[in-house]
């Protein structure tokens, strides 16, 4: 028996952005997305993988997701690096924080998110353009010859069936390759040149129907988990830490080069 079935993703049918007026068909999909927060998170925390919920409880499952900021009819699981680190982060890219109530957006930051729509589950990490200060850290950090190789082997270690993609929403678009396309050669390298910061949304994940065998009840813990720990390693790839600092890298692409001209006397 699968854990979400078709009234779950039937129920998400309505106006965008007023599912915090849930009627008990949506409360029962908000009950079952904590619930598997619940039994996910002290994995994801044993395993010692750094990844934060929404620090507010009522806000841990939630309508806003960080693959768009239009609203949308879907509900989010988002994990992502802890508020202390987040506001370091957010400081650092110009937010003032005013009062301790300043919020923390998710959207600014690589999150890995479980998502589901009326069409979808989908478990992705996602970088938005609003994330610019890690999206810069991992263009600075793709210029360096080793950094591009071990990236492209983290993809292909995430097995051939994860999507990427620059496109923004909830829905699945055209323009992505999977893991298995981008494999092929120096095509992911190609791929990624045509990424832009503040501009491109990055997604790598995985797209269940609402049917799929692999969440079945008995097994979508299991199945969930190892696909946060499998794009746990990109997401960590990625992030930007003092420790993992590539924006003197970013600089030198974007800094245009004058070439020193000698004048004849």
């Amino acid at each position: 028996m699968t854990y979400f079935f078709s009234g779950d993703h039937q129920a998400l049918i309505t106006t965008p952005g007023q599912l915090v007026n849930a009627g008990p068909e949506l409360q029962q999909v908000y009950s079952k997305f904590f619930s598997l927060h619940t039994a996910l998170y002290p994995r994801i925390r044993n395993h010692g993988l750094d990844l934060h919920p929404r620090w507010q409880k009522q806000s841990v499952v939630s309508p806003e997701t960080a693959a768009t900021l239009t609203p949308t009819t879907s509900i989010a699981l988002t994990y992502f690096r802890s508020r202390e680190q987040a506001e370091v982060v957010e400081r650092r890219a110009g937010k003032e924080y005013r009062s301790p109530q300043t919020t923390v957006e998710a959207f600014r930051h690589p999150v890995i998110e479980l998502r589901i729509t009326p069409d979808h589950v989908a478990v992705e990490l996602v970088l938005s353009p609003y994330a610019a200060w890690d999206q810069k850290n991992l263009i600075g950090k793709l210029e360096i010859a080793e950094h591009r190789t071990a990236f492209r082997k983290l993809v292909q270690n995430l097995g051939p069936e994860y999507l990427l993609g620059f496109w923004d929403g909830i829905h699945l678009d055209d323009m992505h390759l999977t893991t298995g396309e981008l494999a092929r050669g120096r095509a992911l390298d190609e791929w990624m040149k045509t990424f832009s910061d503040s501009a491109d949304w990055l997604r790598i994940g995985k797209w269940y129907a609402p049917d799929a065998a692999e969440l079945d009840e008995a097994n979508i813990v299991n199945e969930l988990f190892n696909t946060i720990k499998s794009l746990h390693a990109v997401y960590s790839f990625l992030l930007w830490t003092s420790n993992n600092d590539y924006h003197k890298q970013y600089e030198k692409k974007v800094k245009p080069s004058f070439r020193r001209v000698a004048v004849a006397s």
